[in-house]
């Protein structure tokens, strides 16, 4: 009996350690001041998305949770957006959100590398439908792009 529940708990270790590594990854925002996201969207020529945030707004959290949440989105915003976050209720948030005329939550602005604005996605997206949205406003407005090795430049 002994032998019995030693092996039983062991399994449950293995299981328990297997599913924390395999943890959804989530959407990570960019973590400092907002002139310094800018500075680094502009380094890296990709396009924003802001997120305007507020912990009172339930979509807010809804979103947070099941869109922000989903691995494959997480995926696809890392590899095309440089991805932040205003708290509305806070100072610095309360002066971005008057920039951008921000008058409903949640709002997602999607600006190009420069910070200027494309569009406002406003309201709660699932995750699919986001990703969906953001791909049509890339073929609108060629946010973002991969190049294949015959696109580069040579010197030859």
């Amino acid at each position: 009996m002994k032998k019995l529940l030693s092996i039983l708990m062991i399994g449950v270790l293995f299981m328990s350690t297997a599913w924390s590594q395999q943890k959804a990854k989530e959407v990570e925002f960019y973590q400092g001041s907002y002139d310094d996201f800018l500075r680094k969207a502009q380094k890296l020529h990709k396009p924003v998305l802001i997120d305007f945030w507020a912990s009172w707004c339930g979509p807010c959290k809804k979103m947070d949770n099941e869109t922000f949440g989903d691995s494959d989105l997480a995926a696809y915003l890392e590899d095309n957006f440089m991805v932040y976050r205003v708290d509305i209720d806070s100072y610095d948030g309360m002066e971005i959100v008057e920039r951008f005329g921000v008058e409903v939550f949640p709002t997602v602005l999607v600006a190009d590398y420069r910070g200027r604005e494309v569009t406002k996605l406003t309201g709660f997206y699932s995750p699919k439908y986001f990703k969906s949205s953001l791909e049509k406003i890339n073929e609108r407005n060629h946010l973002y792009y991969e190049l294949g090795s015959s696109q580069y430049a040579s010197n030859k």
